[in-house]
């Protein structure tokens, strides 16, 4: 069967250490440089010939590549992939004590998806989602959707250093590899991060975690 024929491959991403899925997730065809974004669930369908290559790259993983040129034809392709996190080697480590209260209000300040976006000086190996949106250009409109992306990964830093904050003054009880789950359960907003008192935030946090760890435990 030829290379040629069109096949669908039916897909879902996820992050190989924690298993969960990866909304953040672009897919752009090789040779056509069209693409889309997964959904919340880090599931998509795309068509493509069996001799394409895809590449799918989520912000904070390895780029990947997948084909399926030497595989048996078949019309659809049902796949799972596991993406790799991204680890630097850094020359000297250093330990840092946790932030305080109002160091990190000023990043709860900066919440908020802007309406301008720059890629200038952004490299393949720290952003490849904001690089290859500079290398196919047709993807303009994804301006707006990676400014979003990176809009949520500030509010998860945010997130986390407040946790380790709480759990240093006996709050609530995570360990760091919970902290990506807790994250997702409490869907909170921008809104009520930025606009919040601390002990609101701590009153809601400290709830969600109890049901949460009723749910989970």
């Amino acid at each position: 069967m030829s290379h040629a024929q069109t096949i669908t491959i039916n897909g879902q991403a996820y992050d190989k250490e924690s298993k969960l899925p990866l909304p953040k997730l672009m897919i752009i065809n090789k040779r056509s440089n069209n693409g889309l974004f997964a959904d919340s669930e880090g599931k998509f369908s795309i068509m493509a010939f069996q001799s394409d290559t895809l590449i799918l790259s989520a912000i904070g993983f390895k780029v990947k590549k997948i084909s399926f040129k030497d595989s048996v034809y078949k019309k659809k392709y049902n796949i799972t992939i596991p993406l790799e996190k991204l680890f630097f080697t850094l020359k000297e480590v250093s330990v840092f004590a946790p932030r305080s209260l109002n160091e990190i209000q000023e990043d709860i300040d900066k919440l908020g998806v802007k309406r301008t976006y720059t890629t200038e000086n952004i490299d393949a190996i720290s952003s490849p989602v904001t690089y290859l949106y500079e290398r196919f250009s047709k993807f303009a409109r994804s301006k707006q959707k990676v400014a979003e992306w990176e809009n949520e990964d500030l509010k998860c830093d945010v997130l986390k250093d407040l946790f380790r904050l709480y759990i240093k003054h006996d709050i609530i009880d995570l360990s760091e590899e919970e902290f990506d789950a807790f994250i997702k359960y409490l869907q909170l907003s921008d809104d009520f991060i930025k606009n919040a008192s601390q002990f609101e935030l701590v009153m809601a946090i400290k709830g969600k975690y109890e049901n949460f760890k009723y749910r989970w435990k």
